[in-house]
């Protein structure tokens, strides 16, 4: 896969996430299979070009540099705090 189309893929992956994720309740996160779920009905495909499974969904995010699901959370409520003095 070329770096770009990489890019674009992690792009959509990360707003697909980052979807569920504001849409979840405040103090519970979604299960991993109901993100995975969410990415394959989306036709979203790992750099690899698979269906994504719980197992890779999590190995995405620790190689993104998040611990799984709760760390991408944490990140993207930072950066709407964040967001909101600049």
């Amino acid at each position: 896969m070329k770096r770009i189309d990489k890019l674009n893929n992690d792009r959509q992956i990360f707003e697909a996430l980052a979807k569920v994720l504001n849409e979840a309740h405040k103090f519970k996160n979604p299960s991993y299979e109901l993100l995975v779920n969410y990415l394959n009905d989306k036709n979203l495909k790992t750099s690899w070009g698979n269906a994504w499974t719980r197992k890779s969904l999590f190995r995405y995010l620790q190689r993104n540099g998040f611990s799984g699901v709760w760390g991408l959370r944490n990140s993207l409520e930072q950066y709407t705090q964040l967001a909101k003095f600049i």
